[in-house]
């Protein structure tokens, strides 16, 4: 009987652990202000790597700064962020020039 009640409740402790778990809610970047992008090597000289939004024209920004952990080819990425407010100085072409307010990576 007590072998019994030991097994009963060590299940139920070992139940209550399982699911009581706190679930990781996903966050909807969309909702958020981000847009699907990503990262590209442009091979042309002067531009380094780009953005290319996935939107119908694959419109390219080239960023005023892109963190290291970021500079992977092909790289899928939420954005968030805003034109130039001043036409930087570039001898890229390529890309409408932007500020990055944040990036995340997409899977």
């Amino acid at each position: 009987m007590l072998r019994t009640l030991f097994y009963v409740l060590s299940f139920c402790l070992f139940s209550f652990l399982c699911f009581s778990q706190e679930k990781k809610q996903s966050v909807n970047y969309e909702k958020e202000g981000y847009v699907k992008a990503t990262v590209i090597h442009y091979k042309v000289d002067g531009c380094g790597f780009l953005l290319e939004l996935a939107d119908k024209e694959k419109t390219k920004l080239a960023p005023d700064k892109l963190a290291d952990s970021f500079k992977i080819n092909k790289l899928k990425v939420w954005l968030k962020y805003s034109p130039a407010k001043s036409q930087p100085m570039s001898t890229c072409m390529a890309g409408k020039p932007c500020e990055i307010i944040d990036v995340k990576k997409r899977k």
